[in-house]
């Protein structure tokens, strides 16, 4: 099938699931009780996200993969980005949705190489995802004032870990630079645009997130 036509079907589907979420967010169940006096946002951004990047997505892998794999690769999409739209509300990575995407990353995988008979690949994806949980562990303990991270980031990426880890370990290292790039870069902006100090706090799961897209996107 054609890669675009694949993506076309991905972002499709995801014009619903958008709708959803998005309606899903807008009751704010997903805020605590000490949360609830913060803004409300509309979060009307990802009618338009959601289903561009599951297009986008859905066609780069459809250029290596066959339209099974593509379209269950996709499955995370939604799952990061509420995660994304939860952390930029309440600069929080909820435990309810990391640990389900850790263990649909595996199954991600595990079909994947069910799909294409590349076993080693899963047991890389297995391995990675805990050694970049590890990593960002390491990172939040030995740094001054965690390098801005903090546990829920430790657990997603976990997820995103496994995810990019079928792939190579090419792609995790280059999503984890690419995520601290872009989270780099946007603080210097606040910073220069006065809009944030060096104590301000950032969430940096959509960072991560955004560094995984790219990096999926760019094979």
């Amino acid at each position: 099938m054609n890669p675009w036509l694949i993506g076309a079907l991905a972002g499709g589907m995801a014009v619903p699931v958008a709708a959803a979420l998005r309606t899903r967010l807008r009751t704010e169940a997903h805020r605590h009780a000490d949360e609830s006096g913060t803004p409300t946002r509309s979060h009307l951004w990802l009618l338009a996200a959601l289903p561009l990047v599951s297009l986008l997505v859905a066609h780069a892998l459809a250029e290596r993969h066959n339209a099974g794999m593509t379209l269950v690769s996709c499955l995370s999409l939604p799952v990061l980005a509420a995660l994304a739209a939860i952390d930029l509300d309440v600069h929080r990575l909820p435990d309810a949705l990391t640990y389900p995407l850790a263990l649909l990353a595996v199954f991600i995988a595990a079909a994947a190489s069910l799909s294409t008979g590349d076993w080693p690949a899963l047991l890389r994806a297995v391995l990675a995802g805990p050694a970049l949980g590890a990593a960002y562990l390491l990172l939040l303990v030995v740094s001054p004032g965690g390098a801005g991270i903090g546990l829920g980031d430790v657990k997603l990426a976990v997820g995103l870990g496994v995810q990019l880890g079928w792939s190579s370990w090419t792609a995790v290292l280059t999503a984890t630079m690419a995520g601290f790039v872009l989270g780099g870069v946007w603080a210097a902006v606040l910073l220069i645009g006065r809009r944030a100090t060096r104590n301000t706090q950032i969430a940096f799961g959509p960072f991560m997130i955004s560094g995984t897209v790219l990096t999926l996107l760019g094979g």
